[in-house]
């Protein structure tokens, strides 16, 4: 429950910082005087996850936002698309951040970006194996009126190639040279481990 408390209050405050970045909309001056207000551009990564994905919508239906969003799979795509409100195929990017983000020239939808969100995090996945030790433990433990599910027996693994080292460290520092490369003016990392 403190978790839920928790990833709740961060992302109150991820949403408090998006809005306050709304302030932040520069003004393109035209020589008969009239200001015309463009959408800032954003580059949401890991957008097929939980938090990457509420991440979007929020920033989606901002008016004053133009958000992009970065995803693993062509799959994790279609999948945005479909559930996703005035979500277009414009509007995805399917690029693998561990290997794909380290190009000499930069596609041409990623150009004109102002800022980042990486919200991509290696996800842990419960081994069946201590899943099922855990259960099997069940009917002892009720004899011995102990705990019915010791949870920390419970073991966690990753897939391949996709580990905290390399998702978390290896990832976003392409995420962060990508930024610097593309001229970002600002990036904000929202992780939160095992959420997705």
């Amino acid at each position: 429950m403190m978790k839920v408390v928790l990833f709740l209050l961060l992302l109150y405050r991820l949403m408090k910082l998006c809005t306050a970045w709304g302030s932040n909309i520069y003004t393109l001056h035209v020589d008969n005087g009239a200001d015309i207000q463009s959408q800032s551009r954003v580059l949401v990564t890991g957008a097929a996850g939980r938090t990457g994905r509420l991440v979007f919508e929020k920033l989606k239906k901002d008016i004053y936002f133009e958000p992009i969003a970065l995803v693993r799979t062509e799959r994790s795509a279609r999948n945005l698309i479909k559930s996703c409100d005035l979500c277009g195929l414009e509007h995805v990017f399917v690029c693998d951040v561990v290997k794909d983000l380290n190009f000499d020239e930069p596609p041409e939808e990623l150009e004109g970006i102002d800022s980042m969100i990486i919200c991509t995090s290696a996800v842990p996945i419960l081994s069946k194996r201590s899943l099922f030790s855990a259960l099997l433990k069940i009917p002892v433990n009720l004899i011995r009126r102990r705990k019915l599910v010791d949870f920390r027996s419970l073991r966690f693994k990753f897939k391949e190639k996709q580990n905290p080292e390399q998702i978390d460290f290896g990832g976003q520092v392409a995420q962060i040279n990508l930024a610097k490369r593309l001229k970002m003016k600002k990036s904000c990392n929202c992780q939160f481990n095992g959420s997705d």
